[in-house]
This record gives C-alpha cells, sequence and structure tokens, in this order.
C-alpha cells in the first residue's frame, strides 16, 4: 500500500490568532507535509436555504500518524480538502486512512 503513496500532500490545522476587536479568527496553519494517496468515493449534492452545493468525498492515504485529526485539512494536487474522519486500524498498521470532502 505504501507504494500507492503517489502524491505530496500538506496537513493543515486552524489556528485562533486575535482579530484585534476582542474576537479571533481561524487561520490554517499547515503542520506536516506527506505523501498521500487521494481516491474519489462518490458525490452528491446538498441543498440548504440559502445555496446548493455539491460535495465529493475522497478515500485519503497516508503513512500512520497520531496527530491527524477530523476538522484538519489535506491539500494536495491544488485542491483542498477537510477530513471528516481518521480511521486508525492501531500502532501495528502503517497507514491511516482519511475520509475526505473537497471544500468550496
Amino acid at each position: 500500500m505504501l507504494s500507492k503513496l503517489n502524491q505530496r500532500a500538506a496537513l493543515a490545522a486552524p489556528v485562533l490568532v486575535p482579530d484585534g476587536g476582542g474576537g479571533y479568527t481561524a487561520i490554517w496553519q499547515t503542520f506536516a507535509t506527506v505523501w498521500a494517496a487521494i481516491e474519489p468515493l462518490g458525490g452528491g449534492d446538498v441543498f440548504g436555504p440559502d445555496a446548493e452545493e455539491s460535495r465529493v468525498r475522497f478515500r485519503t492515504t497516508i503513512r500512520r500518524r497520531t496527530d491527524v485529526i477530523a476538522g484538519q485539512r489535506v491539500t494536495a494536487g491544488g485542491r483542498t480538502y477537510a477530513i471528516r474522519a481518521g480511521l486508525d486500524d492501531g500502532p501495528q498498521s502503517q497507514v491511516l486512512t482519511l475520509l475526505t470532502e473537497t471544500i468550496g
């Protein structure tokens, strides 16, 4: 499986910085660059009161890490993906599978 990790990807986490008005703004800070395999799983349309949006789901596989959680992001090939879940098979596994969605 490790031989299929053929794309460079950046992992980013939100960091809150003061906005000068008593609140905070989230910025995305890269904390690691990894090799990844990104495969489409499917997609669908989401309808809301103000907008219609298409979402495509992906399986993103990286070498196993313990610092990747839902709510972070993966950027590869000019696209950004939101991490929705991490499927960790435990310390014996060499890989970590992330369920991701395109952003925007």
